[in-house]
């Protein structure tokens, strides 16, 4: 399409926002469409098939993420392909504070929830004789990881967020809900500078604890491969190590997401150096895409579990297939978890 043409011709915002939606906007839809079709029953079947057997710290964690993960596909995505689909037409600022609110109530959430699973594997791994997060004390941990997320995201949803405005020409103004860098308060740039660096500290948190359990890994399995271990003792710290790395994993894709997350606060690169409206089409489009990429991290997470969890792969084929599961099976997650202690004091005690 030609770029002169976009702002040509067309006398009314209905008219640049159709031009907009069906000439620039269909690869950005169909990407949060294959998310929302994705991520709604990964999500689902995390829900299920943890519930059976999350008598466990680690899974109980998993299992609080995948709730986050599934508001935020039932709320995020379609929130985001009405912003889509209303690119310049987006009218009710009210509703635009209030999702965004409720979205950025969610990411901190599951960062924060992020955190406390991999300070729980780090006690496992790294500190296995120090005081360990219970299943007894668990829940107070993740409620306060809700209530920090909840708090920090009230600001979105008080007065901060602005309605971005976009000079259409032919003296026609698009109203659009995005990060308005440009014309917007001090306090939301403070907002936005205080949330870019939270999020910076906690991928650099994950980094350093993740080298520290690496390095304890390592260091255990060179010792697994000396000593006498019994058969029991090497199926609980294979399990283990199991679990350490889906935690990396799912902290490596939280990583990734969110540093492409970054962009939507520090956007006066995009309002000021950037037309959006002198872009090709593929550079539009991936821009779309790029700065929605934090979405990710709440669809890939059923994925990093069937590529780890024999388990979870196995129970998600009984769920399709709808064959019957065995219970019983289920329970020995909780039994590993109180036996990982004793197997851990008993190896250090050699």
């Amino acid at each position: 399409m030609n770029n002169q043409t976009f702002i040509a011709d067309f006398l009314t915002r209905n008219d640049y926002n159709n031009v907009i939606v069906s000439e620039r906007l269909v690869a950005p839809i169909v990407y949060l469409v294959i998310l929302l079709l994705i991520g709604v029953p990964g999500n689902i079947f995390v829900l299920i098939i943890y519930k059976n057997y999350n008598k466990h710290v680690y899974r109980k964690i998993i299992w609080t993420i995948a709730v986050i993960d599934l508001v935020f596909c039932l709320i995020g995505i379609p929130f985001n392909l009405g912003r889509m689909f209303n690119y310049y037409n987006f009218n009710s600022l009210r509703s635009c504070q209030i999702v965004a609110g409720i979205l950025d109530s969610g990411i901190i959430t599951s960062s924060h929830l992020l955190v406390l699973l991999t300070i729980h594997r780090f006690q496992k791994v790294c500190l296995p004789l120090k005081r360990q997060i219970t299943l007894k004390n668990v829940p107070y941990f993740i409620g306060l990881c809700c209530a920090i997320g909840v708090a920090l995201g009230i600001p979105q949803i008080a007065v901060l967020q602005p309605h971005a405005e976009t000079d259409l020409g032919n003296n026609v103004t698009g109203y659009t809900c995005s990060v308005a860098w440009k014309d917007s308060p001090q306090a939301w740039k403070n907002y936005n500078t205080f949330l870019t660096f939270l999020f910076l500290s906690y991928t650099l948190l994950l980094f350093i604890l993740y080298i520290m359990i690496g390095r304890t890994v390592h260091n255990q399995n060179k010792k697994r491969k000396l000593d006498l271990h019994s058969s029991r003792s090497g199926r609980l710290t294979i399990h283990s190590h199991k679990m350490t790395k889906i935690a990396i994993t799912v902290s490596a894709v939280f990583a990734f997401t969110k540093c492409s997350y970054l962009p939507l606060y520090l956007n006066e690169w995009a309002t000021k150096g950037l037309d959006e409206k002198q872009l090709g089409l593929f550079s539009f489009s991936l821009l779309k895409i790029v700065q929605r990429s934090y979405l990710i991290n709440h669809v890939a997470n059923p994925f990093v579990y069937a590529i780890f969890d024999k388990r979870f792969r196995q129970q998600t084929v009984n769920i399709l297939t709808c064959k019957t599961t065995d219970k019983d099976h289920d329970k020995r997650p909780s039994e590993t978890e109180s036996s990982t202690q004793k197997a851990s004091t008993s190896a250090t005690a050699l």
